[in-house]
């Protein structure tokens, strides 16, 4: 299905373009922005839930439209729950977040997923590099996954946190310095600069009229996209790979279809895998198939990887609304290399509502 972005009215400010700051405080910017955020109200939220349609940009330019959950308990559970895939009438959801010192990682698939007499292989992209099937790990590989795609998911939830609460997360401590200001035909933002654990760094750029949070922004590499294909379209002959970087389409068994979406600086790596059939005449993959079809789908990955540029990331908040005397961001727009590639709108959002401690369930 087709969709197009809502158009969020936000300045365009140049994230280099900035004056020397003007002796102010970075505190004192996110306290006044907390203040016109909600104040007291804001300082009383202990929880918060929201569901919403996440529009996504596919590889081909169209968007997908799916649905996502949000909850979060403070000072330390949180809970991203969207569409990872949609197959016919069923869906595939991925479960994000961390409760305490805990991370949640879990790909939800219903029992009775059928993937046209073939196979599908699900594997969770590591911050550690590469990609992982978590149910083939060792224990030794899982706690060393499971540490760092804890820090990976807290660093998700600051840019999240920022543009709601224009504070650090409790779990995730963060220092703020001043970097001036940034202007455009709108009017002027201060710039503030974001440092975390795990070279977490980004600018916070705040509306000087307003007070509110209008975008985060911040340096990495370009996401990875992979498709693989029996050379028909989309593969190219022999499995040529597309124009454009990032990109990269190979031949493979007869009737596959492979999509891998990673996010730069060991962010959310999520890789789909679809075998409808090995060897041709749409037979089923032999194990030694399957293994096979893995294998080169990860040489080609690593050398589409070594070719990534480093580009500009930034998140917007728009269309802040009042939930309970607080100011909420309804739509949250991310774009990359100045392309947009995903919204978040919130269709209900509650603050303080009583949550389900199954919601904050760590994977297993």
């Amino acid at each position: 299905m087709k969709h197009r972005f809502t158009s969020i009215a936000i300045a365009l400010f140049a994230a280099q373009a900035l004056v020397a700051g003007q002796g102010k405080d970075a505190n004192q910017v996110l306290a006044d922005t907390r203040a016109a955020l909600g104040g007291d109200k804001l300082a009383a939220l202990k929880g918060l839930t929201g569901t919403g349609r996440i529009l996504r940009t596919t590889p081909t330019g169209n968007t997908t439209e799916n649905e996502f959950e949000v909850a979060l308990e403070l000072p330390d559970k949180y809970l991203m729950r969207s569409v990872l895939a949609a197959m016919g009438n069923m869906s595939i959801y991925r479960n994000s977040g961390f409760n305490g010192g805990q991370a949640i990682e879990e790909i939800d698939r219903p029992p009775n997923l059928q993937t046209g007499g073939g196979v599908m292989i699900m594997r969770v992209g590591s911050p550690l590099g590469g990609a992982v099937d978590p149910a083939t790990m060792t224990p030794e590989q899982k706690a060393e996954f499971d540490k760092a795609r804890l820090l990976q998911n807290r660093k998700e939830y600051a840019k999240l946190a920022l543009g709601m609460f224009a504070a650090a997360p409790a779990t995730y401590p963060l220092t703020f310095a001043y970097a001036g200001e940034a202007e455009s035909p709108d009017g002027k933002a201060d710039v503030i600069d974001v440092k975390g654990e795990g070279d977490f760094a980004v600018r916070l750029f705040v509306d000087q009229r307003t007070h509110m949070p209008l975008m985060l922004s911040w340096m990495d590499k370009e996401p990875l996209v992979m498709t693989m294909t029996s050379g028909g379209p989309g593969g190219g002959p022999g499995g040529a790979p597309p124009a454009g970087g990032g990109n990269v389409a190979f031949a493979g068994g007869g009737g596959t279809f492979t999509t891998t979406m990673s996010g730069g600086g060991g962010g959310t790596v999520v890789q789909q895998t679809v075998v409808a059939g090995g060897g041709g005449g749409g037979q089923q993959m032999t194990p030694a198939e399957r293994e096979k079809f893995v294998a080169e789908m990860d040489a080609r990955r690593k050398e589409a990887d070594a070719k990534r540029r480093t580009v500009e990331y930034r998140v917007y908040y728009a269309d802040y609304q009042a939930v309970n005397g607080v100011l909420l961001p309804h739509k949250i727009q991310r774009s990359i290399d100045g392309k947009p590639t995903e919204e978040l709108v919130f269709d209900q959002l509650k603050v303080n509502p009583k949550i389900d401690p199954k919601k904050f369930q760590v994977t297993k």
